[in-house]
């Protein structure tokens, strides 16, 4: 077996051994160099200071004006931009209601004026006497649009007007329903009293070749019902035209003022001066009794 001879071990002059020894030292001890302990030093100046936090929490509550202002304008332009827009509605729905009022005082008259004269006509008759009376003008009396205002109150868009035009608006809601309820309104009321009349005289009616209907077959009872019937519907007409009144009053008075001024007391004279130009226009609501 061969001898196993150690290696050789390389021949490094002396000076380079000295040489390296430091470097080796060096570099042994680098690792407690790396990581050495952290130290906190002091700051050149304070950074929490209570003029920093002051001037700190001043610009937040300037920032946050700021923003709450501009929403603020937006908002306020918004709803400016929205309450122009209702009043305007408003006044258009308005001066359409003006037509169906006057459709429906003409209406009303007309079935008014009929009811008086026949009421006449079958008084003139006597118990026995021939009997023909006139048949019902044509023509209904139909509700105003109300449609602008309700929307405006389920969308809660009422509110942006002023309280004055509020109270003013609903007044002006009661009053129509007040006339067009389907269950106590006055015209439910009205239809009511010519549905009576119709039942007092329907199976006694014979057309005429004009078209009117003949009553003679009427006992005295009979037409003396039938005098009923007319006087009731005739009074039930003129309470209908009086709510009319009313309504228009509210309407006109309405569109013939700005919003901010319907409680101005200097501005409600016009009120008073509407209403009775309505009602020395329609004489058939007084009363023989009424001022004159």
């Amino acid at each position: 077996m061969a001898d196993r001879t150690e290696p050789e071990m390389p021949q490094v002059p002396a000076d380079n051994l000295e040489a390296a020894g430091p470097a080796d030292t060096e570099t042994l001890s680098t690792p407690e160099i790396a990581a050495p302990m952290l130290e906190v030093h002091t700051p050149h100046e304070a950074i929490h200071t209570w003029k920093s936090f002051f001037v700190h929490i001043a610009t937040i509550v300037v920032g946050l004006l700021i923003a709450v202002g501009l929403e603020q304008t937006v908002e306020f332009f918004h709803h400016r931009h929205q309450r122009y827009e209702l009043g305007e509605a408003l006044r258009r729905n308005g001066e359409g209601n003006r037509q169906y009022i006057k459709d429906d005082f003409t209406v009303a008259e007309g079935m008014l004026h009929w009811a008086l004269e026949q009421t006449a006509i079958v008084e003139r008759a006597g118990a026995t006497g021939i009997l023909t009376i006139r048949r019902m003008p044509a023509g209904w009396i139909y509700a105003p649009d109300a449609g602008v205002w309700i929307s405006a109150k389920a969308s809660g868009l009422s509110s942006l007007l002023p309280a004055g035009a509020q109270n003013w608006y609903e007044d002006m809601d009661d009053r129509e329903r007040a006339i067009f309820d389907s269950t106590t309104g006055g015209t439910t009321l009205l239809y009511a009293q010519l549905s009576s009349l119709d039942q007092a005289i329907g199976p006694h009616a014979v057309e005429t070749p004009s078209g009117d209907l003949d009553l003679s077959a009427l006992t005295a009872a009979q037409r003396a019902t039938v005098i009923d019937r007319f006087q009731a519907v005739a009074s039930q007409v003129r309470s209908v035209m009086r709510q009319l009144i009313s309504y228009s009053n509210d309407n006109e008075y309405i569109l013939q003022t700005p919003f901010d001024r319907l409680d101005n007391a200097n501005e409600f004279k016009r009120f008073y001066e509407i209403a009775s130009k309505n009602r020395a226009a329609h004489p058939g609501i007084k009363f023989i009794f009424s001022p004159k």
